[in-house]
């Protein structure tokens, strides 16, 4: 058996498993305080927005009602449109938040395969655990939106493209007979 066949190859998807692993503490760190901070100023905006059209057409000053809001329904409110505003739309368009833009990094399956939408949602969802930053407290930097989404966050390194790698070198070998 040549030993540059394709049987001695690992598989692909084998391949891309061993080398999928969870970014650093540091970077996840830096993605919830960049994230945190943004997604709080555009829920706000996005909610004075509303607060404002709605007093246009309802004719009611919902501002002056709102020290009549309870804090819980208040933070209920808040993750509301920074889940819907911010993480859904960012991380099922492009897997990435501006956090994890900065940091170069990127939520992928534990397949390293881009997440579908309802994973998405359910990963932004469980963020409304207001213990949840706690759940970083572990040997590893997976979070418990990550474990019950079946996500990670990862280190956005171009993988190379195994098809065009494979037929290179079986070219480069091919040449090398004659």
């Amino acid at each position: 058996m040549d030993r540059f066949s394709s049987e001695s190859l690992l598989d692909k998807r084998e391949f891309v498993r061993q080398v999928i692993t969870p970014t650093t503490w540091g970077k996840r760190l830096a993605n919830y305080i960049i994230d945190f901070i943004l997604s709080y100023i555009i829920a706000v905006i996005v909610m004075i927005i509303i607060g404002v059209i709605w007093g246009a057409l309802i004719d009611e000053d919902i501002i002056s009602n709102i020290d009549e809001i309870n804090s819980l329904v208040d933070r209920l409110i808040t993750f509301f449109f920074q889940i819907t505003c911010y993480y859904i739309p960012l991380e099922y368009f492009s897997g990435k938040t501006i956090g994890k833009m900065i940091t170069r990094t990127k939520v992928v399956t534990e397949e390293g395969e881009k997440p579908d939408f309802g994973t998405i949602v359910g990963r932004s969802c469980v963020r409304i655990i207001s213990i949840e930053v706690f759940s970083f407290i572990s040997e590893t930097p997976i979070g418990w939106h990550d474990k019950a989404s079946g996500t990670m966050v990862v280190d956005d390194i171009p993988l190379y493209n195994l098809d065009s790698f494979e037929s290179k070198t079986a070219n480069f070998y091919e040449e090398e007979k004659y």
